[in-house]
């Protein structure tokens, strides 16, 4: 760990995200916990929705406004903090940690910033909402039960001013909030493609978050026979392809099981379609499970699968990776710049049952090359997902932003 030039500063973090907890993927706690100790001689001050654990440093002030708020109160809590804060002229740097694909940080629009360092990031990709979601929305939105039929019909229009009209709107305001940074860090070099569609790519770092890879226990790929999935119970998340896929190869496997982690409204819709395809035997649910059986059975089967079709950072994919597991996973934004294909994992096609199919059976057929696979993934997380590295990243930019 290398001594770090900032001495005797004052960074803010407002907003720094809607939780500050150690548990789940714990983003925020393990940026802070490092950074916060490699820059021991400066003071950081966060604010966030709700903090349900605080790292041990005693140069840390996290601060919540309350879980009974609405996230745009909170967005809007962090800007008026962020607006007195920084207009007591004691701060060095501001970063907004919290930042998603066009957030709008009014601060930074009306160039009230003055000349205060400021960063935004490690910012994430948009998420790509697939039809039956949008569907979905309309019922509750209007209350009304409509027709597949009927919103089919609708859904052109409705995406069209969507992406013209309220989006286009959001987006001038977005590309205001980063002209107005001074760099905008993001998670991964798609994204940091995306974002270049706004500001100069020379503002633009990538620096993907970070994983524990001492918080996870090793697995043994070629010792077990089953796989894994984990996540919210969403259409998004890919889980009816992932059924489809587990059909074609069930009959071919029949001593695997399929453990699913997780709750959610796809959960009906699931059960009878493995009712339907006669795969009851083979697939077990097991609900929303606590940290220490994820960490479990992240341990204990041939490979982790991710059918998402659509991630910001699939932080999940990570864990699998610190567990030597290796992952089967959808190309989603930066998928491959996390996992290597055949090397850490496979990477398949989004949506497309066939190849999720095929590359679950890969791996069930040679356990050797899963065992290898796993070792590949606990390598490349720990060279290249490290926090320690990750931390020194960010204050390598702090440093440059103060010097100029």
């Amino acid at each position: 760990m290398r001594v770090s030039t900032i001495m005797n500063k004052n960074i803010l973090l407002a907003p720094a995200g809607p939780s500050l907890n150690p548990s789940k993927y714990g983003k925020e706690y393990y940026f802070l916990q490092h950074i916060c100790a490699e820059c021991s001689h400066s003071q950081f001050e966060a604010y966030f929705k709700k903090t349900l654990g605080i790292p041990d440093v005693p140069n840390l002030s996290a601060n919540q406004f309350g879980d009974n708020i609405s996230r745009n109160k909170y967005y809007m809590k962090s800007y008026a903090k962020a607006w007195d804060r920084l207009n007591t002229g004691d701060i060095d740097i501001y970063h907004q940690l919290d930042c998603h694909y066009r957030l709008i940080n009014p601060l930074l629009i009306a160039n009230q910033i003055n000349e205060t360092p400021t960063i935004i990031g490690p910012a994430e990709p948009p998420h790509t909402i697939p039809d039956p979601s949008k569907k979905d929305f309309i019922r509750q939105a209007s209350g009304i039960q409509w027709s597949d039929a009927s919103l089919d019909k609708m859904l052109p229009a409705m995406d069209w001013i969507r992406k013209n009209v309220y989006n286009k709107g959001r987006e001038i305001l977005f590309k205001k909030t980063l002209e107005n940074a001074d760099r905008v860090v993001v998670v991964n070099e798609e994204t940091a493609d995306i974002y270049a569609q706004f500001i100069s790519r020379s503002k633009i770092e990538t620096i993907p978050y970070g994983v524990v890879c001492e918080g996870f226990n090793r697995a043994t790929p070629k010792d077990s026979v089953d796989m894994l999935a984990m996540g919210s119970l969403y259409k998004r998340k890919g889980y009816d392809v992932l059924i489809e896929a587990w059909s074609e190869i069930a009959s071919e496997f029949p001593d695997s099981t399929l453990h699913i982690l997780g709750n959610g409204p796809l959960r009906e819709y699931l059960d009878q379609r493995i009712a339907e395809l006669d795969i009851e035997d083979s697939v077990k649910f097991h609900g929303f499970v606590d940290r220490e059986t994820v960490v479990e059975m992240l341990s204990s089967v041939r490979a982790f699968v991710h059918p998402s079709r659509s991630e910001g950072f699939p932080h999940v994919r990570l864990e699998a990776m610190a567990s030597a597991c290796p992952v089967i996973a959808t190309n989603v934004t930066g998928a491959s710049e996390m996992i290597r294909h055949g090397t850490d994992g496979l990477v398949v096609p989004t949506g497309e049952y066939g190849p999720l199919a095929a590359a679950m059976a890969e791996l069930l057929s040679d356990p050797e090359k899963a065992q290898t696979m796993g070792e590949n993934a606990l390598r490349h997380a720990k060279n290249e997902f490290d926090w320690n590295d990750i931390s020194e990243k960010f204050i390598e930019i702090y440093e440059e932003e103060l010097e100029r």
